[in-house]
């Protein structure tokens, strides 16, 4: 038997006497003269204590011949080095592993002009979906949803689509068929199903979408069990729709918040977990009203939380929601439920509090160590926690945001100097119509003054406007923009937060109402990452279908940053995909010396940044090496 291991290297450098360490995998070999030892790979400075060294080099031997490790889930340190070690070292021949009998056998010759690649197909971001896909038990939990085999399959395929190669259920299929390695997995054989039949599943899911969010939800908690803080993020977002949709009865035209106001829209309500978990979906029409959803959203979770096991399965939680939903009908729901809740309500209260605001902020708390903003400005954030006197229930905290008060300002400036031109514009239109006397009745120079002034009254109270009249005819029109000081100053980066928590302090009460960036981040990453805007659908089962599928990716997103963030990767799955974009998996064609066309179907050998995140997630690649005898008389193997 062939014996290989790890040896250490001690050379001196003569000229200061200093001792350098290098280790290398070496094979042991018989030879005519005896035994002899053969360098297989330099391993440089190894940090390994030298008891594990025998298990790095098995790891070695089995990664270098293409075998599965057998040093099980305690070693994965050793693995994970040995894959970094042989994916920085290119080797010029294969390691010999076998008996000389086995080599014998698999020794071929081949015409090195003959070798070619072909069906090159991406691998590395279906790994870790497929990795994913099992840690979240979507196999049972479709079967569990009466889905065949076949279904299960077409489910993962428009899935993986989603996080992989975002876009339409048409664009998906193009890409499983021709550019992922996907078919090769383990499941059922679905390359020869139709499109409709990709279509057709995308229904099967929304129709089981309750029972499907349930299922979901308790298996994420047994990968992330919530804490007794628990905090639930509620929010809606819309996107546009191609084409008129003229029979989608979830269509609609309103405030598009992509801005794309010449599109019918649909709508999705969310709610999250503060560890960016999604809980629970409903899917409306565009023209949606965001406060309406609440109360549903809220008999949902409820129903989610009882379960079958008849108890309450969940703490209650903390509702966080944005300005859009909290009104006060809402909020008193929220405390007739015996709801916690942290808001900013949408009726504008900074006004109320101006004297604070403007005479009291040197006693606010500076809440430091963020990033400076946009402007260039430090973007801190002051807080003071003020108590209701007619409520002993619920506190409020005033707070006062630089990066929010500069992006305010910036934008009210931009849409003031439009708006103020506008203004001089039509005072200079009158004054011209005046002087060459197209216009010369002085009560009809009046009404028109009095028409410019209700016009643009958002900016006329910052300027002196007087008609000026000689011998009883109106010669011109004088214009004079006030002093600032007689200008009352808008509360730039003010806002009012409420909430029932009034044991905590007005710091950790702002921090948790900013984990509402949970969900917007949560729906950025459904319309950049996960291919939900636009939707081509014409019917409205079909929309709401291809929202559904974004969101069941964006479970498996969900799970995918939670277990980076255990390692502190913070990195956007747009970044992670872009670099296991490269990690292949190809077919390598060949001719042997007796005109046998030899095809082997492999995937490549991970590079240090795939195993980067391969290593974290703990992947594991479920294909092997597959080799075919395709034609004996080809003569051109990139045509066999």
């Amino acid at each position: 038997m062939v014996r290989i291991f790890i040896r250490e290297y001690k050379t001196v450098n003569k000229k200061n006497g200093e001792t350098y360490v290098k280790h290398k995998l070496v094979e042991s070999i018989r030879t005519e003269d005896g035994p002899r030892q053969r360098v297989i790979m330099s391993l440089g400075q190894l940090t390994l204590p030298r008891s594990e060294w025998k298990k790095l080099a098995h790891a070695l031997e089995c990664q270098l011949s293409n075998q599965e490790t057998m040093l099980g889930a305690i070693d994965k340190d050793v693995e994970t080095l040995a894959l970094k070690l042989v994916s920085n070292n290119r080797l010029s021949e294969s390691i010999k592993t076998q008996t000389e009998d086995t080599q014998e056998k698999d020794l071929i010759t081949i015409d090195a002009k003959s070798l070619a690649t072909s069906k090159s197909r991406t691998l590395g971001a279906e790994l870790v979906c497929h990795h994913i896909w099992g840690l979240l038990g979507f196999d049972q939990i479709l079967k569990r949803c009466d889905f065949a085999e076949k279904e299960r399959s077409l489910a993962r395929a428009l899935i993986f689509g989603r996080l992989i190669s975002p876009g339409s259920e048409r664009h998906t299929i193009e890409w499983f068929n021709k550019r992922t390695a996907l078919p090769e997995f383990p499941g059922a054989d679905i390359s020869a199903l139709g499109k409709d039949k990709f279509y057709e599943i995308g229904d099967m899911l929304y129709d089981q979408k309750d029972k499907l969010e349930e299922l979901l939800f308790y298996q994420e908690r047994k990968l992330f069990p919530f804490t007794d803080a628990t905090i639930f993020l509620y929010d809606l977002t819309n996107t546009y729709m191609e084409g008129s949709c003229l029979g989608n009865d979830l269509a609609s035209y309103g405030h598009c918040k992509s801005k794309r106001y010449d599109c019918p829209l649909i709508t999705l309500s969310l709610l999250v977990s503060n560890d960016g978990m999604p809980i629970v979906s409903h899917i409306y029409e565009g023209k949606q009203s965001e406060p309406e959803t609440m109360e549903g959203m809220i008999k949902r979770l409820e129903t989610l939380a009882w379960g079958d096991c008849g108890q309450m399965s969940l703490i209650k939680p903390t509702v966080v929601m944005d300005r859009g939903i909290a009104t006060a009908d809402n909020v008193a729901y929220l405390r007739s439920k015996e709801y916690s809740y942290i808001i900013v309500r949408r009726e504008d209260e900074t006004e109320d509090y101006r004297t604070l605001f403007e005479a009291e902020r040197e006693s606010f708390t500076c809440i430091s160590g963020r990033r400076r903003s946009v402007y260039g400005n430090d973007n801190n954030v002051y807080v003071k926690k003020v108590d209701i006197d007619n409520d002993a229930d619920i506190c409020k905290v005033l707070c006062i945001s630089d990066g929010k008060a500069y992006k305010e300002k910036a934008i009210a400036d931009k849409k003031a100097d439009k708006k103020d031109q506008a203004l001089l514009d039509a005072i200079e239109g009158l004054n011209r119509s005046i002087s060459k006397q197209t216009i010369k009745k002085l009560d009809k120079i009046q009404n028109r003054l009095a028409n410019i002034k209700k016009k643009h009254k958002a900016v006329i109270k910052k300027y002196s406007i007087e008609l000026i009249i000689d011998n009883g005819k109106a010669t011109g029109i004088s214009i004079v923009e006030k002093p600032v000081e007689e200008q009352i100053e808008k509360l730039y980066g003010c806002y009012v937060i409420e909430s029932t928590h009034t044991e905590l302090d007005e710091t950790d009460l702002w921090k948790l109402y900013m984990t509402q960036s949970r969900v917007e981040s949560s729906f950025r990453s459904m319309k950049s990452d996960l291919g939900m805007r636009p939707v081509y659908h014409q019917n409205g089962e079909r929309s709401a279908a291809h929202l559904f599928i974004t969101v069941l990716g964006y479970h498996m997103l969900a799970t995918i940053a939670n277990l980076l963030e255990k390692w502190q990767d913070t990195r956007e799955w747009s970044t992670i995909r872009d670099i296991l974009s490269t990690h292949m998996r190809n077919t390598i064609i060949m001719k042997d010396k007796d005109g046998k066309v030899i095809h082997v179907r492999v995937s490549g050998l991970p590079e240090e940044e795939h195993l980067d995140f391969f290593s974290k997630l703990d992947v594991r690649n479920p294909l092997k090496t597959q080799t075919f005898i395709v034609k004996s008389d080809c003569s051109d193997p990139t045509k066999s």
